[in-house]
């Protein structure tokens, strides 16, 4: 028989392995998917213009007076706040109390503290979408608004705050299910493609409202599991853990 000695050494490690995979995952899966959309917006300019075509009837978007869309929109940020919500009372109970809540430590829940300020607030809101300056399809021409329509990695001044590139309600979602792919490792897969899953329908209401563009969805995704990856990154090489600390 093996004793407990031998064999707590490997069962510690699993988690380092499974966590490591994980940022690997979406280190590489972000780059992967922002080198091929980048490729394919080049190849093909105006594909933005012809997906939100497709939504555009009637002289609106399909989703701009709809029950449906405005209530799948209401639910995604009652999703995200809710979150937002759990997050804080789990750092306060945790930080106050020294003791884990709902089975995680304090270091996880400042750790998705850290993902939801840096992600959807930081790099999205207050970086790209304050800074890059995308029309909203909605503020383009060819959907009866008066600026110009330009491609997703071009910088540009039709907008001056709050912009297109790229969705903020996508980023949001993205960034929970990302960064509970880390918070609970052993289903870290069922997590990212949940993110997924969930931040692409979200993105894809925001675009039948004429909110964003498909590659403001896209790249929502890219950055977001990339700045949850590096967030969590950080975390471990401060605490010399693989870990969210």
């Amino acid at each position: 028989m093996v004793s407990n000695e031998i064999t707590a050494p490997y069962a510690a490690a699993a988690p380092v392995d499974l966590q490591r995979g994980t940022a690997k995952t979406l280190i590489l899966g972000g780059l992967a998917v922002a080198i091929a959309s980048a490729l394919l917006f080049q190849v093909y300019p105006k594909l933005d213009l012809t997906v939100s075509e497709r939504l555009f009837t009637n002289h609106q978007f399909i989703g701009r007076d709809s029950p449906a869309f405005n209530a799948a929109r209401f639910l995604f940020n009652v999703l995200f706040y809710s979150g937002c919500a759990v997050g804080l009372v789990g750092c306060v109970i945790t930080l106050s109390t020294g003791r884990k809540w709902l089975n995680l430590s304090s270091n996880k829940w400042l750790f998705l503290a850290v993902c939801v300020l840096v992600g959807p607030l930081t790099v999205a809101n207050l970086g790209f979408k304050d800074h890059w300056g995308r029309a909203r399809p909605q503020m383009v021409v060819e959907f009866g608004g008066d600026k110009s329509f330009t491609p997703p990695l071009v910088k540009s001044t039709e907008c001056p705050r709050n912009c297109s590139f790229f969705s903020g309600e996508a980023s949001s979602i993205y960034v929970l299910g990302f960064a509970a792919a880390f918070l609970f490792p052993t289903a870290a897969g069922a997590w990212i493609v949940s993110g997924i899953v969930l931040g692409s329908l979200c993105g894809f209401v925001r675009m039948t409202e004429g909110g964003h563009f498909l590659s403001d969805v896209i790249f929502a995704g890219v950055f977001m599991a990339i700045t949850v990856a590096l967030i969590q990154m950080l975390f471990s090489a401060i605490s010399g853990k693989s870990e969210p600390v």
